[in-house]
């Protein structure tokens, strides 16, 4: 094929991988490539966290159950669980849908933060959702809290920390003054963008790559052009390539979390760089019919859990990595008519990982000294944040929240 600016023209943008950004295509092009360029093994600096969000508000009563307070049977005669809960201790144990997770917090790998929320709670679901993802209940911000630390480590000195969104859409957390943050909902998504039959989309690679080599009197946006496509191509190329090494046997159900976590661990495995993880689970706004959606939600979310950690632990990788997980919001005490229940206030969190001190945290609420109905939280959720940030993420929380929380002993 004859190599010319206007075949190049033809192929042109075209080329470049169909992602999602928070900010410029050329930014993201190099962090995949070349990402580990910025890391420095075997040091604390490297450790990587992976959020997962569970969408809707999910009920902690019938997360972590409290069966052998009274109260909360009164409070879900029809609701509630009692004998067939995979019992932690003498007064808690997880939903029956959970077991899988049992197995983890044995290996004391998996610590359960009780009562975790924030002052005057809200139960909007779009404003407590942005109160945690900004960690600022006070008053609402543009940016989040895990965009502050990219920033945060953008301008501090730390290596770099390559984030990585699995979704459609970025997180509110995610959003920063500067870092862009590439989303991408499942791999086959990152591909190069072209209508072409598979022959005529190979000739045109060939094209893009042969012109970017061979062609020193270009101008200076074909320059640019020429090199983006080039780098889109081993980008493309190396995602491919570093998701699909390391694959492994386990099970993590055919639903997409399950998916999702599986290309979190392989990328991981590959030495891909990446060391923040963002993904979203859901929904749990229970409001009827609760027992039978949790019990869904809750099998494919133990199982994706469960082999996320034993793949890892296989693999080697487990003392590398920490996963926490969180929802908006918990919901009211009380069953509603429609056997479900409303949204509420405080709920547990879970972090998971290999270098975690597992076991129950913090204070259970009361079911009878309510607010209106709801938990009175006895965590601030920020000490949790904060916790990672110091002890897991090696950053100063305080600059990153703004404020200085007391650390949590789950590290």
């Amino acid at each position: 094929m004859i190599t010319t600016r206007r075949n190049l023209l033809k192929v042109g943008l075209g080329a470049l991988p169909v992602i999602s950004l928070a900010g410029t295509m050329p930014a993201f092009v190099p962090q995949f490539a070349f990402a580990e360029t910025g890391k420095r093994p075997g040091k604390s600096d490297d450790n990587i966290l992976v959020v997962l969000q569970l969408t809707g508000g999910n009920d902690g009563l019938n997360t972590v159950i409290p069966f052998a307070d009274d109260a909360y049977h009164r409070a879900r005669p029809r609701i509630g669980f009692d004998k067939n809960v995979i019992r932690l201790d003498d007064h808690f144990g997880l939903n029956p849908s959970l077991s899988l997770l049992k197995t983890v917090y044995d290996q004391g790998h998996l610590a359960i933060i009780n009562g975790c929320g924030y002052p005057k709670p809200s139960r909007s679901h779009f404003r407590s959702m942005e109160i945690w993802q900004t960690a600022n209940p006070v008053k609402s911000q543009p940016t989040g809290w895990l965009g502050h630390f990219l920033d945060h480590a953008a301008r501090g000195g730390l290596p770099p920390v390559f984030p990585l969104n699995i979704g459609t859409e970025l997180p509110q957390a995610l959003v920063g003054e500067g870092t862009p943050v590439p989303s991408i909902e499942k791999l086959e998504d990152f591909r190069l963008k072209s209508d072409l039959l598979p022959d005529q989309a190979l000739r045109d690679r060939e094209l893009v790559m042969q012109f970017n080599n061979t062609s020193d009197d270009q101008s200076p946006a074909l320059k640019f052009l020429s090199r983006q496509a080039t780098n889109a191509i081993i980008a493309t190329d190396k995602v491919h390539n570093l998701a699909n090494q390391n694959s492994s046997s386990f099970y993590y159900g055919f639903e997409q979390l399950g998916r999702q976590l599986q290309l979190i661990s392989n990328l991981i495995a590959a030495n891909s760089g990446t060391r923040l993880f963002y993904l979203q689970f859901g929904s749990f706004d229970t409001h009827a019919q609760q027992v039978q959606m949790q019990s869904t939600l809750f099998a494919q979310l133990a199982q994706a859990l469960f082999a996320f950690h034993q793949d890892l632990e296989q693999k080697k990788l487990l003392d590398k990595v920490t996963l926490m997980c969180f929802s908006e919001f918990g919901r009211r005490v009380a069953e509603n008519s429609s056997q479900g229940t409303d949204h509420g206030a405080a709920a547990p969190m879970f972090v998971m990982g290999g270098k975690v001190k597992g076991g129950l945290h913090g204070k259970m609420p009361s079911l009878t000294d309510l607010d209106d109905g709801d938990l009175k939280y006895t965590t601030d959720f920020r000490r949790v944040y904060a916790t990672l940030l110091d002890k897991w993420l090696n950053a100063d929380s305080t600059k990153v929240l703004g404020a200085k929380f007391e650390t949590i002993s789950f590290f």
